[in-house]
């Protein structure tokens, strides 16, 4: 046991029984059987590791007992709408800065007609957690607007939250549950008239907290819209919109959540001061493999350790999502849709491993085998430092959330350059010009990445060379497309006489060969009825007087001025939901992704659609540029942070640091095979259903003043 932790307080919610209540069109909210569990495990939990005393430790729970009426619980110890409320605003009131706040919460999630019709509008609904009480016709939902300024009012008083939310957060989730018991949530829509009064704040605070949450994360919510993308605290949430929350019986005869199970078994395992991002790797894909219809969700703060003080920087590389041992392999979670191939390298490091140089904590090397949309399977080929015969694996060589970083892409996506000197060659002071293809070859062998380039030989027809390199009459260097014509966004030129010259010439070809190759990323696959591919749809909305207008109808480009809004509104027309995520391929040669910010991506149902709303901008001395949005949806979600770069001349990880920190740098800055040379301008998929991608190009231009 620790000493006590002075700066840490818990409010705990879990609730098993609900009042009987028949709603209208007879739906009511059934008991559940693990959510009290969940709770008291939690609470040893956080008691035998930091000590806690009883005044730091907030628990309502509502247990079942042999009166189906009644709880076994007083009346102020039970989870009602007014018990949670008065909690909440207790602890925040209580801690003090910096203090640490862990929020776990085990029950239904609930949708109900508005009582903010005047902000959503008529017909509109509320998500909500559901209280004990709720099937008494005048009690209250904690609703979104509610729930989401109790944590405002907790960041803004600068505590440390964390927040678990073990249940179902999606009505249409629930909606094929066929009476599962295991299943935390319901399907149904509450239309029972309660009271309109909030007692977390005036309905007028509340709105204009909600306004300004969204706006500031243009429109984002999470958890099927029960919160704005979280600022300032971290949330686990049980599964993706759309899917189940589970319980299960793992001991013995006792239920738990099945979130809440693992969350507590890598705690144990691990400590508090795991960095959040490595525990979620480890749990998500352990209740994933338990129950398929769960994903866990990630979001807000990852930066820092689950219940510790730690700042930390969170592991991006692509994590081990399960281990086969009869078959020697693993399931790593990228797949075609970041660019995978079959033959593609990986090296698995021991769970939890910070720094990807460190050789002691390599565990085994694999090789892609079958590719899926969003992970793939790969056989082990080598293991280090275990006894085996073959390399085979044993039972806990490998554990699930065991980061992967890449060796080599699978394939070679090499761009042909052709260096073309003018006639007659010009006279540049202390620079042999003649003598630049052969500097230029040589500087290229001593540039990391280089392989995503190569040079042509005098033989090589121009059809075949993708860039060309040549000198105006002001002795700088020109980077020519295929069509010999200047790359565009190129704005600072680089003199042959300059310090370097020739190594950032080398380094402006390699990134511009990742960004197109990023760019180019397709799926051509569309052979069967059920493929998703083709069933995106991106547009580009602008409101002109007060009527929507899309830009990019008939293949047109849209011209926008800097700082100027725009809607981006993606289509899910599939037949099944949709993962949706969008970078933004940027004047100046960076990608970012930047829809959605925190989650792998949104879920949007089947047949609908999902609107973003932002500013275009230029980068800093750019006075016109074009970008490109290129909208990904898939149907598991993946992380498409992997794909980002800066800005061309800035240093690119994994190319320009010997310690790269995504794995999308290690990816693109491999060493490829060089015994099986590949050469593929277009990267695309061969027959994967469960992905496809759409881009709209955007000229952006320095408004005229």
């Amino acid at each position: 046991m620790t000493n006590q932790t002075p700066n840490f307080y818990a409010l705990l919610i879990g609730i098993n029984f609900y009042f009987p209540h028949r709603l209208p069109e007879g739906n009511y909210y059934k008991n559940l059987r693990g959510c009290v569990q969940d709770i008291n495990h939690v609470e040893t939990y956080l008691k035998d590791t930091f000590n806690l005393t009883p005044d730091q430790i907030i628990k309502l729970t509502a247990t079942a007992s042999d009166n189906p009426d009644q709880p076994q619980e007083r009346p102020e110890l039970l989870p009602t709408y007014e018990n949670i409320v008065a909690k909440f605003k207790e602890l925040t009131a209580k801690a003090q800065p910096q203090d640490r706040v862990y929020i776990h919460y085990s029950g239904h999630g609930g949708r109900a007609k508005t009582i903010f019709e005047s902000l959503k509008g008529f017909g509109a609904l509320d998500e909500a957690l559901v209280p004990t009480d709720i099937g008494q016709p005048n009690s209250r939902y904690l609703r979104d607007l509610e729930f989401a300024k109790l944590l405002e009012e907790m960041v803004a008083k600068e505590l440390v939250v964390t927040l678990v939310l073990d249940s179902c957060h999606s009505g249409g989730a629930t909606r094929e549950m066929s009476g599962d018991d295991r299943i935390r949530g319901e399907g149904f829509i509450d239309m029972t008239l309660r009271p309109t009064d909030s007692l977390v704040a005036p309905l007028q605070e509340l709105a204009q907290n909600w306004q300004a949450s969204t706006e500031n994360s243009r429109n984002i919510t999470v958890v099927n819209g029960l919160l704005p993308e979280p600022k300032g605290y971290t949330l686990i949430a049980a599964c993706q919109d759309q899917e189940f929350a589970y319980e299960k019986v793992f001991e013995g005869t006792e239920r738990n959540g099945v979130l809440t199970y693992y969350l507590l078994k890598a705690l144990r395992e691990y400590g508090t001061e795991i960095p959040v991002k490595d525990l979620y790797d480890r749990i998500s894909n352990l209740v994933h493999n338990d129950f398929k219809r769960q994903t866990p969700m990630l979001i807000g703060e990852i930066n820092r350790s689950f219940l510790g003080s730690k700042s930390v920087v969170a592991n991006r590389n692509a994590p081990v999502m399960k281990v086969d041992i009869t078959k020697n392999r693993v399931q790593i979670q990228m797949g075609e849709s970041s660019g995978l191939k079959k033959g593609a390298e990986f090296d698995i490091f021991r769970f939890g491993t910070r720094k990807n140089e460190d050789s002691e904590q390599r565990i085994a090397t694999v090789k892609v085998v079958e590719l899926g949309a969003s992970d793939c399977w790969a056989e082990v080929t080598q293991l280090f430092g275990f006894r085996t015969i073959n390399n085979k694996l044993a039972e806990g060589m490998i554990e699930i959330g065991s980061p992967t970083v890449s060796l080599s892409p699978g394939l070679k996506q090499i761009r042909k350059v052709r260096v073309l000197l003018p006639d007659p060659l010009p006279q540049i002071s202390g620079v042999n010009v003649e003598m630049l293809p052969d500097i230029l070859k040589a500087k290229k062998e001593q540039v990391e990445g280089h392989r995503w380039i190569e040079f042509c030989s005098e033989d090589e027809k121009d059809e075949n060379v993708d860039y060309f390199v040549s000198l105006n009459s002001e002795g700088e260097y020109w980077i020519l497309e295929e069509n010999k014509e200047l790359v565009k966004n190129l704005l600072f030129p680089i003199k042959v006489d300059e310090p370097e010259a020739t190594k950032r010439l080398i380094n402006r070809l390699i990134h511009i060969a990742r960004y197109e190759s990023i760019l180019e990323l397709d799926n051509e696959d569309a052979s069967a009825d059920f493929n998703v591919n083709g069933k995106l749809k991106v547009e580009v909305i602008k409101s002109v007087k007060r009527q929507e207008v899309v830009l990019n109808a008939d293949g047109q480009v849209p011209v926008l001025e800097s700082g100027e809004k725009i809607t981006l509104r993606m289509h899910n027309e599939s037949k099944q939901v949709l993962n949706i995520s969008a970078l933004m391929l940027q004047a100046d040669l960076g990608i970012v992704k930047f829809y959605p910010k925190s989650l792998g991506g949104e879920p949007v149902d089947p047949e609908s659609s999902k609107d973003y709303t932002f500013h275009m901008d230029l980068p800093e001395n750019y006075q016109e540029g074009v970008d490109v949005i290129k909208v990904f949806a898939t149907v598991d979600a993946t992380n498409f942070e992997l794909l980002e770069l800066p800005p061309l001349d800035q240093p690119r990880p994994g190319i320009g640091d010997k310690n790269p920190t995504t794995a999308l740098g290690e990816l693109l800055s491999a060493v490829v095979d060089e015994d099986n040379p590949q050469r593929n301008i277009r990267v695309v998929t061969d027959a994967s259903e469960e992905w496809t991608t759409e881009k709209v190009e955007v000229v952006v231009k320095k408004s005229v003043v």
